[in-house]
């Protein structure tokens, strides 16, 4: 599995493999701290712990907010099972600085308490309020972009397949970055065993946890399987070494043949989440995200 690994990433792994945790240990305790790593400036960023309806969320924000803000909604990774919008704050900022935009990250609920479609209605619900509060939030409606990372990228996915079928707020863009996409087992996955990485047997639990009954797989759950066609402007990148690697390029191929318009990034050697390492290879898909993003709002 580890065979032509992009040589930046070497020492990355090799701490991961000290510091691994079992799929058990981390639901035990729901940590997972796999913060960027890169600098981040929360200087000129406001703040702020706010409940939506139920769901916590952080909102960030530059200090003097200006008028029709871009806004984000992030959507945070953990496999459907673990995370909280603590983590994200450092990768987000970015959007706040390049952007001067707001970033909403919901505390959506996680399984197996809180099963599909629980963190899908959390995310969606959200969307909700901030398009029907874009005028106090200082927030232009033509400009809310729904993203998120991994099982984030997941949700991410699937609330703009809901605002699609529901008529529902309108998204300018989808970055759902190495998405969670396919509840289904593939023989790909096999290939990643290690500890050190999102592996197949955590991916296994994981939608186990959030699909229980995987013998009925709605297209909301896992978007692979989703009619894409009419969807908004798509980017999304992945690593050759990523367990979701297979499915997200079949994936990108579907958003083609549906015509939706859709950029993609292959970044060989590199694992899942390997964007939030302090590596040149790193800060390149960063760039690229925020490059890729700033012409999507234009």
């Amino acid at each position: 599995m580890m065979n032509g690994l992009h040589p930046e990433l070497v020492e990355s792994i090799d701490r991961k493999l000290k510091n691994s945790r079992t799929f058990e240990q981390l639901i035990m305790n729901r940590i997972f701290v796999h913060y960027s790593e890169q600098n981040y400036q929360l200087e000129n960023c406001l703040i702020e712990e706010t409940m939506i309806g139920n769901i916590r969320v952080i909102r960030i924000q530059p200090e003097k907010a200006i008028q029709n803000m871009p806004c984000f909604i992030w959507l945070h990774g953990g496999g459907m099972v673990f995370g909280s919008p603590d983590d994200s704050v450092p990768y987000v900022t970015d959007f706040v600085h390049k952007f001067q935009a707001v970033v909403f990250i919901p505390q959506y609920r996680l399984a197996p308490e809180n099963p599909y479609p629980a963190a899908l209605d959390d995310g969606y619900d959200l969307l909700k309020w901030i398009s029907e509060h874009t005028d106090e939030l200082n927030i232009d409606p033509t400009k809310i972009i729904v993203s998120g990372a991994s099982a984030g990228g997941n949700l991410a996915l699937a609330v703009a397949l809901k605002a699609r079928d529901e008529k529902g707020p309108k998204i300018a863009a989808v970055l759902p970055l190495y998405p969670m996409l396919d509840a289904k087992e593939r023989p790909f996955h096999k290939k990643f065993t290690s500890p050190a990485i999102w592996n197949a047997e955590k991916n296994k639990k994981s939608w186990l946890a959030y699909l229980p009954d995987s013998a009925d797989i709605p297209p909301y759950a896992s978007p692979f399987y989703a009619n894409v066609e009419g969807l908004p402007p798509v980017y999304t990148f992945i690593g050759t070494h990523d367990l979701f690697y297979e499915e997200v390029c079949e994936f990108v191929d579907k958003l083609q043949q549906s015509r939706v318009q859709v950029q993609f990034d292959i970044y060989q050697g590199c694992t899942h989440g390997f964007d939030l390492e302090d590596i040149p290879i790193a800060l390149d898909a960063k760039k690229r995200l925020l490059d890729i993003t700033s012409k999507l709002l234009k």
